[in-house]
């Protein structure tokens, strides 16, 4: 589906994979695949947020502590300091997890307030609650579970760019 012989009308990330390429978020891994199942670094969420934003310049070039200027996810990486989705410690090859992923999503939609999500295993005083939080209230996602979020779970590829269509889809 959408090209790739590794997504099939069946996989529940499908129709978000097929959305991510028509708006040009991500083109695949090459050889015809998407690799769904592939853990999602933190510089490639950040780049998909940044072009499902429509890839807009940084108003700045501040160095990024370890980022090379030639990398693929650079203006990515600074145009989410300068949102204030990322700090100056920054591990681009690291994979991204479930908390990760919807505080990025929450600081870019501007950290709005939202009512506590019941998770198991999301304390109310974790500094990524209130994403959660909200994340559940958008419906960019319900959980893994059993009453669980599953927060130091890493996303696939799969994961991300549905969360990604379900945050912007038709917003």
């Amino acid at each position: 589906m959408g090209g790739f012989s590794d997504v099939t009308e069946k996989d529940y990330f499908a129709q978000s994979v097929v959305w991510a390429v028509e708006k040009k978020i991500t083109s695949g891994t090459g050889n015809g695949k998407f690799s769904p199942g592939q853990t999602c670094t933190q510089a490639q969420i950040l780049t998909f947020l940044w072009r499902a934003k429509g890839s807009p310049e940084p108003a700045g070039t501040a160095a990024l502590p370890g980022v090379d200027g030639s990398a693929y996810y650079y203006k990515a990486a600074l145009w989410a300091k300068e949102l204030g989705i990322i700090e100056d410690a920054f591990a681009a090859d690291a994979p991204c997890t479930r908390a990760m992923a919807v505080t990025y999503l929450w600081k870019q939609a501007g950290s709005p307030a939202a009512a506590r999500a019941n998770f198991t295993d999301v304390p109310s005083g974790a500094d990524y609650a209130q994403a959660v939080a909200w994340a559940v209230e958008q419906d960019v996602t319900s959980g893994t579970g059993n009453n669980r979020f599953s927060p130091a779970q890493t996303c696939t590829r799969g994961q991300i760019v549905t969360f990604l269509y379900r945050a912007y889809q038709n917003k």
